[in-house]
């Protein structure tokens, strides 16, 4: 094989074993929450700030449990006609 392709293989390796531990957390930061949420940084911090996403404070950082956001989700739920 090609160095260069064995090079991006393991770069491609890294970043998938980075991905499937991020899935497996149950507690992220909030730029792992809106990237799962799928919703911008500055409007998870809008809704953590006005209480509409639950959260625990670390500091002055927010932490946000899988759980919360998925009964986030949940209850923003569009129904589809």
């Amino acid at each position: 094989m090609d160095k260069d392709l064995l090079i991006e293989l393991n770069k491609n390796i890294k970043e998938l074993i980075s991905l499937l531990r991020r899935l497996n957390q149950n507690v992220l930061t909030a730029k792992e929450a809106a990237e799962y949420l799928r919703i911008g940084y500055d409007t998870l911090l809008r809704l953590t700030r006005i209480g509409q996403i639950e959260h625990v404070c670390n500091g002055t950082s927010y932490l946000y449990k899988r759980e919360y956001l998925d009964r986030w989700l949940d209850r923003n739920r569009k129904e589809v006609v």
